[in-house]
């Protein structure tokens, strides 16, 4: 992944912000298909159950309202699974498009740690509206918020990270620019999720393009595009920049505990991190060509490297290494895992001691391996589609979403597939 948030991007068309959530007629499960005359139908999407919860509004800023469920669990669970159509043994999935919608209208975020999963869900409602979901992967929801698709008035990303979760509130539009908002709290229920933790004034920080929102230290942090890194202090209500962050161009923010881990867009890159009210600091040191981001899951890390770039950023060799994540932080005992037959660099992905390298053809989708074991697998999509998103890896599964790849095609499935059920790597 390239970093524990992803923009969950929202449609935006005017609605008022004052309006209240309607009753949503989402829809929950599958009707049995019946034998139908030619050409064959696919059955519904399965529906989801009338919301029980009340909402109360929160108010960001005048003409920017949200609406916070108070019983969010009563939502059930935002994601059905079921049996995936055609996939490997102990294969389960669920689909994207809810409902009577007419394109895709739910997209999500995973993130593994420590043996759980939690799930930052987006769902298009009508109205216009969204709303945003955060759950455990295999439970109820502990946080849930609405607001109207609009362009003084929206919601817009989520980052996820092992100290907790942000949410993007974007409002106060204009000349291409918006203010931003944001809520914040732990992966759980939590009465710091019904108040506004952060505000980005449009006005203050003129030119500001976010490229990521995540949770560091109890605090939020934003990622600019190109740098710096800014965190916001509570207690003195001012946004303080990581120092370091601008020396370069900054990419690939995540969030671990009280550090940010960051790399500079240079030749050769250069992977960073920084503990709150610390400067930045290379994370790997030592002649290399290039490298990826650091993908770092509790003590343990990945990443790769690559050498004999030429002008174009082609690799004579490139492999994958781990280390172990100490004190700073910093990587220690440094260790060699494979080489990949790939000449261009990549990101990993990263869980539970299990890593996801993407082959050079993307149709040909990942090669899984265990760093335990140094056991390999073949991950790949059904003839015909490709995976679009690893979205989340733990130790004994890994979730993709499945698609054609294309705008407008037909609708994605995300699917969780066991580790061991993928068939053993064979190299092409």
């Amino acid at each position: 992944m390239r970093r524990a948030s992803i923009s969950l991007a929202t449609l935006v068309f005017g609605c008022s912000p004052h309006e209240p959530p309607p009753e949503a007629k989402v829809e929950v499960a599958a009707a049995v298909a019946e034998a139908l005359p030619e050409p064959p139908r696919e059955p519904l999407p399965p529906k989801l159950p009338q919301m029980t919860t009340t909402w109360t509004a929160l108010t960001v800023a005048p003409g920017c309202e949200l609406q916070i469920a108070d019983t969010p669990a009563a939502l059930g669970p935002p994601l059905a699974w079921q049996p995936c159509k055609g996939g490997p043994e102990g294969c389960l999935e669920a689909p994207t498009q809810v409902g009577d919608a007419l394109a895709p209208n739910v997209d999500l975020l995973g993130l593994s740690r420590g043996g759980q999963v939690t799930l930052a869900v987006l769902l298009s409602l009508p109205g216009p509206r969204s709303r945003h979901i955060l759950a455990p992967r295999d439970g109820l929801p502990f946080f849930a918020v609405e607001a109207a698709r609009d362009i003084q008035c929206s919601l817009g990303q989520v980052g996820l990270s092992d100290d907790g979760a942000v949410v993007e509130v974007l409002f106060d539009h204009k000349a291409g620019y918006a203010s931003r908002a944001y809520l914040r709290g732990p992966l759980a229920d939590d009465p710091s999720w019904r108040e506004v933790q952060a505000v980005l004034p449009r006005k203050q920080f003129r030119g500001f393009i976010g490229e990521s929102v995540l949770s560091v230290g109890g605090r939020v942090m934003v990622e600019q595009s190109g740098g710096p890194l800014r965190w916001y202090d509570a207690a003195e209500r001012r946004w303080n920049e990581v120092p370091g962050s601008r020396d370069g161009w900054e990419c690939c923010a995540s969030g671990h505990g009280d550090a940010v881990v960051f790399s500079y867009s240079a030749i050769p890159e250069r992977p960073m991190a920084a503990r709150l009210g610390e400067r930045a600091h290379p994370l790997r040191r030592g002649p290399v060509d290039g490298t990826s981001p650091v993908m770092i899951d509790g003590a343990q890390a990945v990443w790769l490297e690559g050498s004999g770039r030429d002008r174009n950023n082609f690799y004579k060799k490139i492999d994958l290494w781990t280390a172990d994540v100490v004190e700073g932080p910093a990587l220690a005992d440094a260790r060699h895992v494979l080489s990949l037959a790939r000449t261009t660099m990549a990101t990993p992905s990263f869980g539970g001691g299990v890593v996801a390298v993407p082959l050079e053809e993307r149709a040909h989708g990942y090669m899984v391996v265990r760093l335990d074991t140094g056991e390999q697998r073949s991950l790949q999509a059904p003839s015909g589609l490709m995976i679009e998103r690893v979205l989340w890896i733990g130790g004994e599964e890994v979730a993709v979403r499945i698609g054609s790849g294309e705008m407008g095609g037909p609708p994605s499935v995300v699917r969780r597939i066991p580790v061991a059920a993928l068939p053993p790597w064979a190299a092409k």
